[in-house]
């Protein structure tokens, strides 16, 4: 190899490795834009920057039809495990979650507002009917869905949710309470978890969290 050939080889390689950093440097400040961007999302709960896909779930809605992921697509979704047996946990966070909805309402259009679901788990007691009554007397735009305690469990197990069975001193096997997750969970339009809005809820904060994390991910 002649001298003018080395000196091209090395101006080829050096070019290339200028390339090389380059393009590292690169992916290293929109790395650190990302992490920027990421740790600004500020709310009470967990914003997650990495979404996954769910596996598929089918559950029975109060709309009469069934709930599954293809349900989640297309609209962000609040979605909130429960029962309708419950004592306090669940009714103030109904309560919470109308509140917000009702302040959404008249600070976004009607296809920014979320669809609102509560997922039984406990589904021995909680009949379709029974979840319908429920979550109609706290709005009649919220839904309500049910399955078996397999699906259910398959689940609460997919969204990390925890759910168990506390039977009560003295009674009978009928008479118990479930001690659950109370995390108010966000689905964004792809049907993703987004976030996770942290207990106890208060509806002024959850409107501002909802539409921070509508900014977040847009």
């Amino acid at each position: 190899m002649d001298n003018t050939t080395k000196k091209s080889h090395k101006k080829l390689i050096s070019i290339i490795l200028l390339i090389v950093a380059s393009v590292a440097a690169v992916e290293i400040c929109f790395g650190l834009m990302q992490h920027q961007v990421k740790q600004s999302v500020k709310i009470d709960g967990t914003y997650l920057p990495d979404t996954k896909d769910m596996a598929d779930f089918s559950l029975a809605a109060t709309t009469g039809k069934k709930f599954d992921k293809e349900s989640l697509k297309g609209k962000w979704t609040l979605m909130f495990f429960g029962f309708t047996n419950c004592g306090m946990v669940c009714p103030t966070t109904m309560a919470a979650l109308n509140q917000m909805y009702k302040e959404l309402q008249t600070q976004l259009p009607d296809n920014k507002l979320p669809q609102i679901v509560m997922v039984s788990v406990d589904p021995d007691r909680d009949s379709i009917g029974r979840m319908k009554d429920y979550v109609k007397s706290f709005n009649p735009n919220f839904i309500g869905t049910r399955a078996d305690i397999n699906e259910t469990v398959a689940l609460e197990k997919q969204l990390h949710v925890a759910a168990a069975k506390i039977e009560l001193d003295g009674a009978g096997k009928s008479q118990y309470t479930i001690n659950h997750t109370a995390e108010i969970l966000v689905f964004n339009p792809n049907g993703q978890v987004q976030a996770y809005l942290s207990y106890p809820h208060n509806p002024e904060q959850m409107a501002k969290d909802y539409q921070v994390i509508l900014k977040a991910a847009t």
